[in-house]
C-alpha cells in the first residue's frame, strides 16, 4: 500500500511537469506533432495515459484539497484525475447553479457575467470556479469504477449536452466484424459502447452460467455457447427478419441415409458452414421442418415435397406442461429457450408424439449428439443422463438404438 501510494505522489508530479511541458512549444521546436505526441514517444506510455497526465497537470491548481488528499494518501491518483476531468468540464461551460459553482468569495465571476457573453473563451476557462468538495468525499469513500460513475453524473448535471456528444461519438465506434476461418470456423471482434455493451452482457450473461455440477467448461467457452443459445432462440421464434416471405432459418441439407445414421453415410450441408457431421445433422433436424427433395440423374431435382415431421401445437403445449424447461437431470433451462428431442430420433422410425419427445436447451441437447451422451427413460419416467466412456461413444443415432435421439 504504501508503494502505491509513493507511485500515485509521483503520477501527480508527472502531471504537473507534463502540463507545463505542454503549455510551451518545445515539442514543435523537437519536431512532434503535439506535446501528447512528444510525452508519448519520450515518456513510453500510450495516448490515453499521456492525455490524462496533461489534462489532470493542468486542473492541479484548482484541486488544493484533492491535491492534498492524495498526498495522504486519502484517495489515489486514478480518483484525482476523475475528478480533474469534471473540473475541466465545468470549466469549459458555463455554471449551472448547484453544481460546481464557484464560491462567491472566490472572486470567481458570477452568473450574470458568465451569460452576458462578454469573456472569451479563454477568460472563461480560466475564470469559472469549482467546488471541489462534494466529489472530494465520494473520493474517498467509493472504488475508481463507483467515483467514475460519480463524475459522469457530476457532469451531466453540468452539461448533459457534453456528456450526450460523448455517448454519440462512443456509439459511432461501435463494430463487430465476422472473420470467416478455415474448415467454416469463425472469429469474432467487435467493440461497443457502454449501452450496446450492458445489452449485450443483459441478453447473455444468463446463459452462461454452469449448467449444473457436471458443468466444467470455462467461462470463454460459457460465453459462446450462451451467446449461440440466445441467437437460436431469436431464430425458434422468428425474432429474425424474414427472407423471401418464410422464416429465417439454418439451412441444412442431408441425405436420408444421413438422417438415419447409416455406416458409409455422408456428412450434411449447412449454409454459411459447410460440412458438418452426420450427429449434428440428426440434431438440427430433432425439431426442424424437413422439406424432402427428390434429386434424379445429374442432381436434377424431380419432387419437392412439403415440411413435414414438427410436433403439432398441441404435442409442444403436451410437453412445456410436462417439463417446466429443460429435462435434462438438474438444468434450470426455462421452457422457452428448449428444442423437442426424440428418444428414438425419428430418422429410425421414432414417433413425433408426447412419449418419445423430451425439451433439452442448446447445451444438453448438443451433449446428447455431439457429446456422446445418452438419455434413457427409467422407472416412472425419469430420466437418466448416461455420460460417455472411453469405450462407448453414440455421437450418431443407429437404427437398433432405442435410446438417445
Amino acid at each position: 500500500m504504501g508503494l502505491r501510494h509513493g507511485i500515485d505522489i509521483l503520477e501527480l508530479n508527472f502531471a504537473s511537469g507534463a502540463a507545463a511541458f505542454a503549455s510551451t512549444d518545445e515539442y514543435e521546436v523537437q519536431g512532434s506533432v503535439s506535446a501528447i505526441d512528444w510525452i508519448r514517444h519520450h515518456c513510453h506510455m500510450s495516448s490515453h495515459a499521456a492525455a490524462r497526465a496533461v489534462a489532470s497537470g493542468e486542473q492541479a491548481g484548482r484541486l488544493p484539497a484533492s491535491a492534498s488528499a492524495l498526498d495522504a494518501g486519502d484517495i489515489g491518483f486514478a480518483h484525482f484525475s476523475l475528478l480533474a476531468s469534471v473540473a475541466r468540464a465545468v470549466g469549459a461551460t458555463p455554471a449551472v447553479a448547484g453544481v460546481g459553482a464557484a464560491d462567491p468569495d472566490s472572486g470567481a465571476v458570477d452568473d450574470a457575467d458568465v451569460d452576458s457573453g462578454a469573456l472569451d473563451d479563454a477568460t472563461h476557462a480560466s475564470s469559472i470556479g469549482f467546488d471541489e468538495r462534494a466529489l472530494l468525499e465520494m473520493a474517498r469513500e467509493h472504488s475508481v469504477g463507483r467515483f467514475s460513475m460519480d463524475c459522469t453524473q457530476a457532469r451531466h448535471a453540468y452539461d448533459a449536452a457534453a456528456v450526450l456528444r460523448e455517448h454519440v461519438d462512443g456509439a459511432e465506434r461501435n463494430r463487430c466484424e465476422f472473420v470467416d476461418c478455415e474448415g467454416g470456423f469463425l472469429a469474432v471482434r467487435g467493440f461497443f459502447d457502454p449501452v450496446a455493451a450492458a445489452t449485450l452482457k443483459t441478453a447473455v450473461f444468463p446463459f452462461a452460467r454452469p449448467t449444473g455440477a457436471g458443468d466444467h467448461r470455462p467461462l470463454q467457452r460459457r460465453l459462446a455457447d450462451a451467446l449461440v443459445e440466445v441467437a437460436s432462440h431469436a431464430l425458434d421464434f422468428g425474432a429474425v427478419p424474414t427472407a423471401g416471405g418464410t422464416r429465417t432459418h439454418l439451412q441444412l441439407t442431408a441425405s436420408v441415409e444421413t438422417v438415419m445414421g447409416l455406416e458409409g453415410a455422408p456428412g450434411g450441408v449447412l449454409e454459411y458452414a459447410g460440412a458438418v457431421p452426420a450427429a449434428t445433422v440428426q440434431r438440427l433436424a430433432c425439431d426442424a421442418r424437413v422439406r424432402r427433395v427428390l434429386l434424379g440423374p445429374n442432381s436434377a431435382v424431380i419432387e419437392v415435397g412439403r415440411a413435414r415431421r414438427l410436433p403439432s401445437a398441441a404435442a409442444r403445449a403436451a410437453l412445456r406442461a410436462r417439463s417446466g424447461g429443460c429435462e435434462w437431470p438438474k438444468c434450470d433451462r426455462p421452457v422457452a429457450y428448449t428444442n423437442a428431442h426424440h428418444l428414438v430420433h425419428w430418422g429410425q422410425g421414432g414417433a413425433t408424439d408426447v412419449d418419445n419427445l423430451v425439451l433439452l436447451c442448446y447445451r444438453h441437447h448438443w451433449l446428447i449428439h455431439e457429446g456422446g451422451w445418452q438419455l434413457a427413460r427409467v422407472e416412472h419416467g425419469r430420466l437418466l443422463a448416461i455420460a460417455p466412456t472411453p469405450i462407448f461413444r453414440t455421437w450418431t443415432r443407429a437404427p437398433a438404438v432405442g435410446v438417445g435421439g
